[in-house]
């Protein structure tokens, strides 16, 4: 399933994902949190969105919540109109050979990340 194209809007994706969820640990103003990034799922992974949360099983809640319902190419860009239960949802995942939010925390935890989080003012905004 991973070598076949995914063209959406004339983007290419990784996989039907349009986008994915990227759990890490963050800082800002001395003050430590969890921040889930959501990423389109394409090449470089830019960032469309994010929210804090004061732990990691908020954060965890969260993600069990979300990516079940994240929208498919397959879906033409909409999210499932039921979505599965995040255990199943995780279990085709891998049938399909594919990481779930908290695998990718996983292979990544060890890892020196830094999330850069600025909030933009109207002057910055284009």
């Amino acid at each position: 399933m991973k070598d076949k194209l995914h063209l959406f809007e004339g983007i290419v994706y990784k996989d039907d994902r349009l986008f994915i969820l990227d759990l890490t640990l963050s800082e800002k103003d001395c003050r430590t949190f969890w921040v889930v990034v959501t990423r389109r799922n394409h090449e470089g992974f830019p960032p469309f969105r994010y929210d804090t949360f004061k732990t990691r099983e908020e954060a965890t809640r969260f993600i069990k919540e979300v990516e079940p319902t994240a929208p498919l190419i397959s879906l033409g860009g909409k999210g499932p109109k039921v979505p599965m239960s995040y255990e199943d949802y995780c279990h085709e995942l891998k049938k399909k050979g594919l990481p779930s939010a908290l695998d990718i925390y996983e292979i990544n935890k060890d890892t020196k990340r830094e999330i850069i989080i600025e909030e933009l003012g109207e002057d910055d905004k284009a």
